[in-house]
C-alpha cells in the first residue's frame, strides 16, 4: 500500500482519532476502570472484586497514585475505584517513586 492511497489515508486518520498516548499508568488504572465498569453494568456497587493480575501489572501498579483514592496505591486501591459512580472518572493517574 502507498501513502497516495486512499485506504492509506483512512487508516491513518482512525489511528490518529483513536490512539491516545498512555501518561505511564495504563495498568493500574486498567484494573480501576474495570472495577468502576462493573459497578456500572451492575447498577450498584460489588459486593467482592477479584482481580487476576500478571507480575508486570503487580510490579508497575506500586508506584502509581489511583485517582479519587486519596492518593492510595496498588492493587487494592485500585479496585477500591469500583466504588467510583462512573468508569469515566477513574481515567486519570499521577506516578510518585
Amino acid at each position: 500500500m502507498k501513502k497516495e492511497d486512499v485506504k492509506y489515508g483512512a487508516y491513518v486518520q482512525i489511528l490518529k482519532e483513536e490512539l491516545v498516548p498512555a501518561m505511564g499508568c495504563t495498568e493500574p488504572i486498567a484494573l480501576a476502570y474495570a472495577a468502576a465498569k462493573a459497578r456500572e453494568v451492575l447498577g450498584e456497587k460489588p459486593d467482592k472484586v477479584r482481580i487476576g493480575a500478571s507480575g508486570s501489572i503487580i510490579k508497575n501498579v506500586k508506584s502509581v497514585i489511583v485517582p479519587n483514592t486519596d492518593h492510595l496505591k496498588g492493587i487494592p486501591a485500585a479496585a477500591a475505584a469500583a466504588s467510583l459512580p462512573t468508569p469515566e472518572k477513574s481515567s486519570h493517574c499521577e506516578t510518585r517513586h
